[in-house]
């Protein structure tokens, strides 16, 4: 009988755990819609945009891109802290997958990078189903309109 109640007690432990972690992370999507919950018409995300995003390997990222209205686009990338090959230049063409998330496709290799439009912000880096980073760092991924 003892037995049987411990069990009883880890298995509810068990479903206690689960259910706070799925809390935890109902939570964090909830955070993430809120930064992209205003979304900018799709008119109204031509021009440029800068920032510097963090990375692993250096102090950061300087990016400036430029989204004109013809569907083309043109990414500069200046890697600080690095004397060498620091700078890296991309033009190609953009698509609107979505109200609110354009796509960069990188002709010669057919890469395909992600930015959402925040309103009142610019645009920020994500991923092709357009989640954003909601992180401590998430602001460092939002390149603020020119």
């Amino acid at each position: 009988m003892k037995m049987k109640f411990v069990c009883m007690f880890l298995l509810a432990a068990a479903l206690t755990a689960c259910n706070g972690a799925s809390q935890k992370k109902s939570n964090t999507t909830a955070a993430a819609a809120a930064a992209t919950e205003q979304v900018v018409s799709v008119s109204d995300y031509f021009g440029t945009y800068e920032g510097e995003i963090p990375a692993a390997d250096c102090e950061g990222i300087k990016v400036v891109l430029t989204i004109n209205e013809d569907k083309t686009y043109a990414l500069q990338s200046e890697y600080l802290g690095v004397e060498k090959d620091n700078k890296f230049e991309t033009n190609g063409v953009y698509n609107v997958v979505e109200k609110d998330l354009i796509e960069l496709v990188t002709p010669s290799s057919g890469d395909k990078t992600y930015y959402k439009i925040i309103d009142g912000k610019g645009l920020m880096l994500s991923d092709e189903a357009g989640t954003v980073n909601d992180g401590e760092l998430a602001e460092f991924y939002i390149l603020k309109r020119k």
